[in-house]
């Protein structure tokens, strides 16, 4: 890394506030290899952060290097009932998707503007957003095609769970879990 990122935490009412100015350029411009497909659009991804920053436990972390937003990782403590294991379309270990409200955490997005991939700022903002969590693991969903995500996970110590497809127009992606707390 050339420069070292600072990091911002924010409660879903400071990220309503950055969500037009940061979150959503952030992700348009982490995403352009599939921002032109619906699913990915920037208008898709603007109607799902509400839903996100909704759920209980909600935490967004902002990586920023001198003064510019460069990367985000955002995620919530998985409900009782949660409808995140829904979508799974393979079969799981009985009990697997039993959710107490402190079980998982749910990982949803970790994005770095192009420049700044292949830097460390993704591990960075990985290990900020997990570090000190109580839950005793994390899930997230990757999509199948990504190698370069599926790669980095696994040397963070995610290992493969399962397959799902979260909503009816969504892609499928890979389901990963890892233990909590991070070694």
């Amino acid at each position: 890394m050339t420069a070292d990122p600072t990091f911002t935490r924010h409660d879903p009412a400071d990220a309503e506030k950055v969500l037009d100015s940061v979150i959503v350029p952030v992700y348009v411009a982490s995403h352009q290899d599939v921002v032109d497909q619906p699913f990915y659009s920037a208008e898709r991804f603007g109607e799902r952060f509400p839903g996100y920053a909704k759920a209980p436990g909600f935490e967004i972390v902002i990586a920023y290097v001198g003064g510019r937003p460069v990367g985000q990782a955002f995620g919530y403590a998985l409900p009782v009932n949660a409808r995140w294991w829904n979508g799974l379309t393979t079969p799981v270990p009985d009990g697997f998707t039993v959710e107490t409200g402190s079980r998982t955490f749910a990982f949803n997005e970790l994005m770095v503007i192009p420049e700044w991939q292949g830097r460390g700022v993704a591990h960075a903002l990985h290990d900020a957003l997990l570090g000190g969590r109580s839950e005793e693991r994390a899930t997230l969903l990757v999509r199948e095609d990504n190698d370069s995500a599926q790669r980095a996970y696994a040397r963070w110590g995610w290992r493969k769970a399962g397959k799902a497809q979260p909503f009816p127009d969504s892609p499928h992606f890979d389901v990963m879990v890892v233990d909590l707390p991070l070694s």
